[in-house]
């Protein structure tokens, strides 16, 4: 054999690009230890992952595919911070009674995901940057590896994007990265961005965060009690997130924000005898400093507005969806603002719901369901 052939088939089998480890799929007791995994199942009440895990470049990803029998239109799903993959279950059944297969997947440090560095010099578990960069890396080696000719969606072409909160800003910059001509990925045909964090009504442990990233940060890895804010500040924005009739001051779905107000105070440890999850606050403090500071709020609103320009192949079709009674997001303060772009971009669909706060898939999923479909179905 050449000494030619002999190199190139020594730098096929160490490249990145050829490496199976960089497509494969692995088994939870390869990823967390006993302890984690028993911690997670404890936190979420469940008795394992839902779907797969995956590993990419910064971690591990568990994903679910949920596949329509003859559709080869794929949806994404993105969850909102502190949630998972879990809570688009039954909107995932209902796209797939229209005739698409859906991908939901978790962002690292939440549900059964892991940010886990450990091969490119980095860090592994609670504490990284978690910056839109590694949102988009995260959610692009998962398409990347679905889609392969061995994936579950091989063959599948990806239709839209669709994002809660945090969601719908990694939507925004995933759109942003693949319409950039010579970009690795796909065309980004639709994005649906519902109740996306652009602005912020923050919890005081936030603020703090904002003003002192490194201190709190340090204060969090060291001390279980400032650790331990994190998931009060989360149960606390229950009281925010859920909307109330402006008239009687009540809960319009009272009985939904007590169900997820449960399920917080167990994911964060507040339950006696349940374990907390060990990633979670490292992962919203993390996202806090890296994606949501006050000081890079703007730039996620400029983004939008850049893909909104794109023109031609690069073209994407924006959905917005905004409850009007949201206060995380608020609405009342920011909706004038989102009327003008929609007036401005012929690309932007902005779709009011009524008595409907920042929990819009918990609040009213069939009002969320009977804009999104018309829009994904559209020319």
């Amino acid at each position: 054999m050449r000494v030619e052939s002999v190199i190139f088939c020594i730098l096929v089998i160490a490249s990145p690009l050829y490496s199976k480890q960089a497509m494969t799929t692995v088994e939870p007791s390869k990823v967390f230890s006993n302890s984690e995994l028993f911690q997670i199942n404890e936190a979420d009440n469940k008795a394992g992952p839902d779907g797969s895990i995956h590993k990419g470049r910064h971690g591990y990803t568990h994903y679910v595919v949920d596949r329509h029998e003859n559709s080869r239109k794929l949806i994404v799903l993105s969850h909102g911070i502190g949630k998972s993959q879990s809570i688009y279950q039954e909107f995932s059944n209902h796209l797939i009674d229209s005739g698409y297969s859906t991908l939901r997947y978790d962002f690292f440090g939440h549900g059964y995901s892991k940010f886990d560095n450990t091969d490119q010099g980095g860090d592994s578990g609670i504490w990284f940057e978690y910056e839109p960069k590694v949102f988009v890396d995260q959610l692009e080696d998962l398409l990347d590896h679905v889609t392969a000719e061995d994936g579950e969606c091989r063959e599948h072409t990806l239709t839209a994007i669709v994002g809660h909160c945090t969601g719908g800003v990694v939507a925004i910059h995933a759109a942003d990265r693949w319409s950039t001509e010579g970009a690795k990925n796909r065309s980004l045909p639709k994005i649906v961005l519902l109740s996306p964090a652009l602005w912020a009504n923050k919890p005081l442990i936030a603020r703090i965060a904002d003003k002192i990233p490194g201190l709190m940060q340090f204060l969090m890895h060291r001390f279980k009690v400032v650790k331990d804010l994190v998931g009060k500040a989360c149960i606390e924005n229950m009281e925010v997130a859920f909307s109330k009739n402006e008239s009687t001051g009540r809960f319009i779905y009272e009985a939904i924000k007590e169900r997820e107000a449960s399920a917080n105070m167990r994911r964060f440890g507040f339950v006696e005898g349940v374990a907390e999850h060990p990633f979670i606050a490292g992962a919203i403090i993390s996202t806090n400093r890296y994606m949501f500071s006050t000081d890079l709020l703007p730039c996620h609103k400029e983004i939008l507005l850049k893909v909104l320009k794109k023109p031609g192949e690069y073209k994407t079709e924006v959905l917005f969806v905004w409850g009007n009674l949201d206060r995380v997001v608020p609405f009342k303060d920011n909706i004038e603002t989102v009327f003008t772009w929609e007036k401005n971009h012929d690309n932007l669909e902005c779709v009011v719901l009524e008595s409907v706060g920042h929990e819009c898939l918990f609040e009213n999923s069939d009002a969320v369901f009977g804009c999104i479909v018309p829009f994904v179905q559209g020319s």
